[in-house]
């Protein structure tokens, strides 16, 4: 009910934009489907621009047209939803992906998983975004860049 309300009062000033961070996860999964009915709903009559931040992924594949997946706060991965769900690039995103359970219980075990090795990183390491680049050549400033792949899809340079 409070998600509810939260989205009534932001709907009442009749926004262009809505930003929604961590929305449904502390709900179960029936009112979460709910809620998010209830924003595509919003979203498709008003025309809203919807900013979804979640660690959900199946979640963030029902609403959102574009994908950013961000590792320790640098973008890693940007796309159109389609694409990166069916082809995932940055190997972040493909271990994320790999976590998102199935409801099949076959599927989920036959699922082959991306994992990552190593143990993850402190933010306040300045060469911790340089986590996917193998050959470290690369100096504690160095940013990787973000190239573009296909048409909107970019993915950061990783080894």
């Amino acid at each position: 009910m409070h998600q509810r309300v939260g989205l009534a009062r932001a709907m009442i000033l009749g926004p262009k934009m809505l930003v929604c961070d961590e929305a449904v996860s502390a709900l179960d999964v029936s009112i979460q489907a709910q809620i998010v009915e209830l924003i595509r709903g919003l979203q498709a009559e008003s025309q809203l621009a919807l900013i979804f931040i979640s660690h959900d992924l199946s979640v963030v594949r029902r609403l959102s047209h574009r994908v950013m997946v961000l590792y320790l706060g640098r973008v890693v991965e940007l796309a159109s939803s389609n694409k990166l769900y069916t082809d995932p690039q940055h190997p972040y995103t493909r271990a994320l992906l790999s976590a998102v359970l199935s409801p099949d219980p076959r599927a989920e075990r036959a699922k082959k998983r991306e994992l990552l090795t190593g143990d993850l990183p402190s933010p306040l390491d300045p060469r911790a975004q340089l986590t996917f680049l193998k050959s470290r050549l690369a100096t504690p400033d160095y940013r990787p860049k973000l190239q573009q792949i296909s048409t909107d899809h970019w993915v950061a340079e990783h080894d």
